[in-house]
């Protein structure tokens, strides 16, 4: 079984040939411990890789999919609007400001240029009305032929070796990560009409965004919608229900009819947010973290026939301290956990950080392709 029927069985809740192994991304620094470690035995090969996204070492490891990096821009700003209305900046050239209202600092490494969230550059309603009337009120154009250009890079792509995810804006995290958690919520309690405002606004982006995704051949979409914490949400999962998951289910729904999967993922305790999220037609939830208090024998009794679960590998302090034996030990935990009638892919719960030992991460891809085969024996 190749590794795109692998995953279509999984994320339609059937048995594949074995349990599918997924990753966010691969950080740098794990990046150069890996390569060094391979030496001359590693090539890339050109064909894995997607315009700008390159997927060599996720596949060279092993996993059948990976979720992250790579970013559909169908819709944008006209330049002409962007020049008249520049986004703020910021006394220090390292810093600056999105549409969003997000604050990010540049930081360069070997070459490359990261940018990291600091905080929320709104701090009161009218920065707020002003952000989102000047960049979200606009009409957006349309890339052109983009499905086109997107279908013609993927037949270069062996997406029956490894599948790649496109994803898709959220709501919800570039929202809260604007305005600040005070202020969004003092917005939901005391303004409800203007929340909703921009809202509808950011839904209407992502609803075109999703027509046009549509039509490209991608089988599986991810939004990425980091809104939880340890052990709670960070918005009462009945806001969450009533503001986020109606344009949630609208951009869903045009994706579902089309024959694609859509897959919610947020680090942190998510559970609270599952009925909402099958309300939007999600095929499936990542992330699951343990150490968050997500509970996978739980969740495979209570959501399983519902939605696919990928992930709950802790990242936090099994694969950076703990011995191969603790990894094989949590891989047949969650195998037996979710694995069985399929609906499972085993995971990192975020990405495959500079502090995962490499020992780790190769215990836990052998691991899963040991006892992940079905039938599950565990």
């Amino acid at each position: 079984m190749n590794a795109r029927e692998r995953i279509l069985k999984a994320i339609n809740h059937e048995e594949p040939d074995r349990v599918p192994l997924f990753c966010q991304v691969i950080m740098p620094g794990f990046q150069r411990e890996l390569l060094n470690y391979w030496g001359d035995s590693f090539t890339r090969e050109r064909k894995f890789k997607l315009s700008y996204r390159d997927y060599n070492l996720e596949y060279k490891l092993g996993f059948d999919i990976s979720g992250w990096g790579f970013n559909s821009f169908p819709i944008f700003i006209p330049i002409n609007h962007m020049r008249e209305h520049p986004l703020p900046k910021l006394p220090d050239d390292n810093k600056y400001v999105d549409l969003n209202g997000r604050i990010f600092l540049k930081q360069k490494r070997e070459g490359w240029v990261d940018a990291y969230y600091l905080g929320n550059y709104i701090d009161t309603e009218e920065k707020a009305d002003y952000f989102h009337e000047t960049y979200f009120a606009v009409e957006w154009e349309e890339a052109p032929d983009f499905a086109s250009k997107i279908n013609k890079r993927l037949r270069k792509f062996p997406t029956d070796e490894f599948v790649p995810c496109c994803e898709l804006e959220p709501i919800l995290e570039p929202l809260w990560e604007g305005l600040g958690l005070g202020l969004l919520i003092k917005l939901i309690r005391k303004k409800r009409n203007k929340i909703e405002h921009y809202i509808n606004l950011r839904a209407k982006k992502l609803i075109r965004a999703a027509k046009l995704n549509a039509e490209t051949d991608f089988d599986i979409f991810f939004i990425m919608d980091d809104s939880a914490l340890k052990n709670t949400t960070m918005i009462n999962p009945k806001y969450h229900r009533e503001l986020i998951i109606p344009a949630y289910k609208k951009a869903v729904q045009i994706l579902r009819k089309a024959g694609k999967h859509v897959c919610f993922h947020s680090d942190g305790f998510t559970e609270p947010y599952f009925e909402g999220v099958i309300q939007a037609g999600f095929s499936a939830v990542e992330s699951l973290e343990p150490m968050a208090g997500m509970d996978l024998k739980h969740l495979k009794e209570e959501y399983g026939d519902k939605l696919c679960l990928i992930g709950n590998i802790d990242v936090s302090q099994l694969l950076p301290y703990g011995t191969k034996d603790d990894v094989v030990k949590a891989v047949k935990k969650c195998i037996h956990d979710a694995g069985k009638g399929g609906g499972y892919m085993l995971s990192a719960c975020t990405d495959i950080t500079n502090s995962c030992k490499l020992e780790n991460v190769l215990t836990m891809i052998s691991a899963t392709k040991k006892y992940g085969e079905y039938p599950i024996k565990l």
